[in-house]
């Protein structure tokens, strides 16, 4: 197998099928329907370092995805009541709306485009993005246990 042929073709398609069905769709850029979508679910809001690190982003990264969604009236920082040094990041009620009303169409619209694919490629699909996940950020998952539990 080619592997660097094989990296580029995984570059390109991942970020085709990601402005295709849960990217872009929604006017938002590649990255902030995540961030939203997380942030809308954390009543306690969270420090941006700590979300960067859940989601997988670099800080510079989130610092940009966050100040779009801020700018959009999203998301709100506010300095932390212990420590002012620190900022906590909070999902607005248009926030939540939007992650609410948004969040459905993006699943909706992959979940479409996956059983186009079939069952056994959907299932191959996820078992290997499932295995570069657990490589990429050295996260421990059970690989096909989602899979295990609906069999």
């Amino acid at each position: 197998m080619d592997y660097e042929d094989a990296a580029k073709k995984l570059i390109m398609y991942s970020r085709g099928v990601a402005k295709g069905s849960i990217g872009t769709a929604y006017g938002m850029s590649m990255g902030e329907d995540p961030v939203l979508e997380y942030l809308s679910r954390q009543d306690e809001g969270m420090n941006p370092s700590d979300l960067a690190s859940k989601l997988g982003y670099t800080r510079p990264r989130m610092t940009r995805i966050l100040d779009s969604l801020e700018a959009k009236g999203y998301v709100k920082r506010v300095p932390d009541e212990n420590d002012r040094r620190r900022v906590i990041v909070y999902c607005t009620d248009e926030g939540r709306a939007y992650a609410h009303d948004n969040s459905s169409g993006g699943v909706s619209g992959l979940a479409a485009t996956l059983s186009k694919m079939g069952e056994h490629d959907a299932r191959e699909l996820l078992r290997g993005l499932e295995i570069a996940y657990s490589l990429t950020y050295d996260k421990d998952i059970s690989i096909g246990e989602s899979d295990k539990k609906r069999a």
